[in-house]
């Protein structure tokens, strides 16, 4: 997995949680120490600046695919910069350049890129590649119990579902990481 586009998906609030924060530093160090190339929002605000900023500062690449309305607020941290005319625009370039994706705390723009994701990846079938999930804090457990809840009134398939890695920790999320790196490498 040496050298994946690995899309992130979190806040750009600033006035969070702690767990939250380290969350965000720790996942962008192991993306730069294993020479991989984020691909994120390129703003430079809360959670999304904190990725960038670790990865950066650990050997990595960074890529922004930022909002033209919104250029002015990128961050110094990008090595490569998509501007794009929409929201929806802006997902799409991101799941197209990205091989792995995760969601990290967020609001509801996070939320919107994860079912952006899912939907897509399901709808197409396509295969390989995985959307983690950093559940710190159980931020994300509640949407489980409604995923959960939907697969058991036959809403959504369990298959669907189980499209989405669900982790309890950060910790937990970059062994998934480390497992698939290992699988790439044999």
């Amino acid at each position: 997995m040496s050298g994946v586009n690995i899309a992130v998906f979190c806040s750009s609030r600033d006035l969070i949680p702690q767990e939250y924060k380290h969350s965000a530093s720790t996942l962008g160090a192991w993306i730069g120490s294993n020479h991989n190339t984020l691909i994120y929002g390129g703003i430079a605000a809360g959670m999304m600046e904190i990725t960038a900023t670790a990865t950066k500062e650990t050997g990595g690449k960074v890529t922004g695919i930022v909002p033209s309305s919104r250029k002015e607020r990128q961050s110094k941290c990008l090595d490569e910069v998509v501007y794009v005319d929409s929201l929806h625009e802006r997902k799409k370039v991101m799941e197209e350049k990205s091989d792995i994706f995760v969601v990290l705390a967020g609001g509801f723009g996070t939320l919107d890129e994860l079912m952006s994701i899912w939907t897509s990846t399901a709808f197409y079938g396509v295969k390989g590649k995985h959307i983690l999930i950093d559940n710190t804090a159980g931020l994300y457990t509640p949407m489980l119990s409604q995923l959960n809840l939907m697969v058991e009134q036959n809403l959504l398939n369990k298959n669907v579902l189980e499209k989405l890695e669900f982790y309890e920790n950060i910790d937990e999320l970059i062994h998934r990481l480390n497992l698939l790196q290992q699988y790439e490498k044999e």
